[in-house]
């Protein structure tokens, strides 16, 4: 490919690179694999887009819990997606939905609610802490657990929101390179991009929030981790 063309086919023309960036802002913390997986991209390829996505400055990405995640600039922080990954676990949301549901509850009435051993919600509370899903009370030698304010922002949807900056963000990188964007709807949870580009067929990018709810999705692969780790 010319250099000339991999410029008009850099950030979001290349169709496999879009699909990519959509399904990193509609999958809160993916992934390697799971991208690999839902594309069905060689990892190579995969990888290459990858970097292409992150010197473009469209995607950042870091490590937790042991993988690497993708999340996309401006639409959502570090934060928000640390305490989604978080949440990818089934046992990690089925105590988190416990805490929900009786804040104030300590570590053995989650354990024998859940059929879980204690060292196991021990060691889940303490990733939802971190990511701030959870806060904590000490009584003597009883910890005390409650919802966090990125635990209630979660569960109110309050963060699955397309923002004016992000949208704003988006167009600028595509003007960038002498594309011509214009959206053509939008509203809180979604919006679609029309990509005007001389020479080249119009492309549409629509990126949805609107579906993600702590409660749908399952990663037994996560789940298998975790019982390698703390005994269940």
């Amino acid at each position: 490919m010319s250099p000339a063309k991999e410029k008009r086919m850099s950030l979001l023309m290349h169709p496999l690179r879009r699909n990519i960036y959509k399904l990193i802002c509609e999958s809160p913390g993916a992934y390697f694999f799971q991208l690999a997986s839902e594309l069905s991209a060689a990892h190579g390829t995969l990888s290459w887009h990858l970097k292409m996505l992150g010197r473009a400055g469209l995607i950042q990405t870091m490590k937790f819990g042991g993988k690497r995640i993708y999340y996309p600039k401006v639409l959502r922080s570090a934060q928000v997606e640390t305490a989604y990954v978080a949440l990818k676990s089934k046992t990690a949301r089925k105590i988190f939905s416990y805490i929900l549901n009786n804040e104030g509850c300590h570590q053995l009435a989650i354990a024998e609610s859940l059929k879980i051993h204690h060292d196991t919600v021990r060691w889940h509370a303490s990733k939802l802490r971190k990511a701030g899903l959870i806060d904590v009370m000490r009584e003597g030698r009883r910890i005390r657990y409650y919802v966090g304010d990125m635990g209630q922002k979660i569960v109110e949807g309050s963060l699955n929101l397309i923002t004016e900056s992000f949208i704003r963000f988006l167009c600028d990188k595509l003007e960038e390179d002498c594309l011509h964007p214009e959206v053509i709807e939008k509203d809180r949870g979604h919006v679609i991009i029309r990509i005007q580009c001389p020479r080249s067929q119009d492309i549409e990018l629509a990126i949805n929030l609107e579906t993600w709810s702590f409660t749908e999705e399952e990663e037994e692969e996560e789940e298998e981790e975790v019982e390698t780790l703390v005994p269940r």
